[in-house]
């Protein structure tokens, strides 16, 4: 594994909201290395919206800076009286300049190695001159986010292709994204999502489930994760309604826009029970309660270039999974039940209901077994101090 660097990772979004594969990547290269996750800016917009919404409060105003939370592992937030502002932009932009430049003094992050993660970081791709290597991490199609306008998209191609053009290396999570970016930068590498199996290991070996869990009866087909529009919550809806003695548990954030109306008729219904969002540490706890996990996506250009976190959770816990057919899981057809299309879904929830073998679950638990996130970051490891050695040499 990396040993004895800096790392620092411009993120999209908080370190306490919901897990992604770049919380799970950095607590891990922290055992070896000084990392500094730089929080997600906000724009003057968003964070209005926020405020009037009761999500940023006066006491996010008032966080310190700098915080570690982890040993090696620290986590920025620029001042939120200091966001990305069209009038005031160029006085926001050197003040979140000036305390970023302090802390990475006060950590003394020398020559380190800087991620960044979004189009729209391409002003940051300079904010650290002394970066030994600079790595575009690419976790989704971004043109194809759901409201886009034509407009939109093609501004976020143009910047995308700015960071592809001007980082030392690229990493993919899935093939389809590796087509995609290698054209604009040789340096693309896929390494896709993994799983935190030491968590479902000591989950399972503890057979209490979760209050929340013991109250709703079986069979259980559950979700975790952002509950978006990336689902098709129609589908999900003919599903519980069809089947009322199937209950439907799903964990996590809803951030529903253009299918609000289906979303609110399918909260209401018996045999759906929506739970808050847990800590990562739990999130095994519920999975293991469940009779089988859920991939009801929409079938789209979103969906045919991810590499969906909720797929490895699943199998590490032994769960047969029902998934509509996307390219992510073809790969694991022997133990994922693809429906071709909606119609088809229920169908492939009933035969993953079927296939409750304990040999069965113990050989999903194998397969995950080998897409651990320390085998991730043994990969993304050999990867840059290959680079490393390339550029020094």
């Amino acid at each position: 594994m990396l040993s004895g660097h800096n790392l620092i990772y411009f993120a999209p979004e908080t370190w306490d909201g919901l897990w992604r594969n770049r919380h799970q990547l950095m607590s891990i290269f922290a055992r070896h290395n000084k990392v500094l996750f730089v929080e997600g800016r906000y724009h003057l917009r968003s964070l209005v919206k926020k405020w009037r919404s009761g999500q940023v409060k006066l006491s996010d105003f008032q966080q310190p800076a700098l915080r570690q939370v982890a040993p090696n592992l620290f986590v920025l937030r620029y001042p939120l009286w200091a966001p990305i502002s069209g009038n005031f932009g160029a006085i926001t932009q050197k003040i979140r300049q000036s305390v970023l430049q302090t802390a990475l003094k006060k950590l003394a992050m020398d020559r380190p190695i800087v991620w960044f993660s979004r189009p729209n970081m391409r002003d940051l791709l300079d904010e650290v001159p002394s970066a030994r290597l600079r790595i575009y991490h690419v976790v989704d199609e971004y043109t194809a986010y759901s409201g886009l306008s034509q407009y939109r998209a093609e501004r976020i191609a143009q910047a995308e292709q700015t960071m592809l053009t001007n980082v030392d290396m690229v990493v993919v999570v899935s093939p389809k994204l590796y087509e995609a970016k290698r054209p604009y930068n040789p340096n693309t590498y896929l390494v896709a999502n993994g799983v935190d199996f030491s968590s479902y290991s000591q989950a399972l070996a503890n057979p209490t489930l979760p209050d929340a869990l013991l109250k709703i009866k079986e069979p259980r087909l559950g979700y975790i994760g952002l509950i978006g529009d990336k689902l098709n919550l129609t589908m999900v809806k003919d599903l519980v309604e069809n089947r009322p003695e199937w209950s439907l548990v799903l964990l996590g954030t809803d951030d529903i826009a253009k299918q609000a109306a289906t979303w609110t008729a399918l909260k209401v219904l018996p045999n759906v029970h929506h739970l808050k969002p847990v800590a990562a540490d739990q999130v095994a706890n519920y999975v293991k309660g469940f009779q089988v996990g859920l991939m009801p996506y929409k079938q789209n250009q979103h969906a045919d270039n991810i590499s969906p976190l909720k797929l490895y959770d699943y199998l590490a816990a032994g769960l047969p999974i029902a998934a509509v057919d996307i390219p992510a899981v073809r790969a694991f057809g022997d133990h994922v039940h693809i429906a071709d299309a909606p119609p088809a879904f229920s169908a492939a929830v009933a035969a993953a209901l079927a296939d409750q073998v304990p040999e069965r679950r113990q050989a999903r638990r194998d397969l995950a077994a080998h897409h651990t996130w320390e085998a991730r970051v043994e990969q993304l490891s050999h990867l840059i101090e290959s680079h490393m050695a390339v550029k020094s040499g």
